[in-house]
């Protein structure tokens, strides 16, 4: 999980506003370091690292609001509908882990595609892939059950990309309309005001 770096050059001093802003562009340039990783739906972690960042940026701007500009709520709301799609992303994909699992005759097999696909880090933790292997006999799942499975696995690769593709192209507006620099922007104004 992408963890939250200390910020640096906090002031205790200073006023809160002052404070909220550094916090803030702080958190925003943790976000932005996943950036490399949002052109390919492969990097399940890094995705999910970013939702997870997005998350802090947005709770930084909600919980110092009464010491940010009022349009500062509008990016909070954009982080929210980001941080959704990702989430919806990430559903998706320990969804696909789950069925690919509950398909697979022998837990070896399941960890050599999870690991050629996660090199270095499965979905699933292992006391669920071993829960859903004790699920299925040694034989594995009844044949309908398997056609049913097959089949809703292949309606779920269907989701995530749809699940991806949101998320990119809300991504590329957000490119579009200079989403950080005119957060940056916000911040510096209210900052000159002061």
């Amino acid at each position: 999980m992408a963890r939250a770096h200390p910020i640096t050059g906090l002031d205790l001093q200073a006023p809160t506003d002052k404070n909220a802003r550094l916090i803030v562009k702080a958190r925003l340039a943790e976000m932005y370091v996943y950036t490399e990783y949002i052109g390919n739906p492969e990097y399940v972690q890094e995705l999910h690292d970013l939702r997870i960042a997005a998350k802090r940026v947005r709770y930084t701007l909600e919980v110092f609001a009464a010491y940010l500009p009022v349009a500062s709520q509008e990016f909070a709301e954009e982080l929210a509908t980001l941080q959704d799609e990702l989430g919806a992303l990430h559903d998706s994909e320990v969804m696909l882990a789950l069925l690919r699992l509950s398909l697979h005759k022998e837990q070896q097999d399941v960890a050599n595609e999870l690991s050629a696909k996660q090199p270095r880090k499965s979905l699933l933790s292992a006391p669920m892939a071993a829960h859903i292997m004790q699920a299925t006999d040694t034989h594995g799942p009844a044949e309908k059950t398997r056609q049913g499975l097959a089949s809703f696995l292949l309606k779920q690769e269907q989701r995530r990309l749809q699940c991806y593709e949101v998320f990119r192209l809300h991504w590329e507006q957000l490119e579009q309309r200079h989403f950080r620099a005119r957060l940056f922007a916000a911040l510096a104004e209210d900052d000159e005001q002061n």
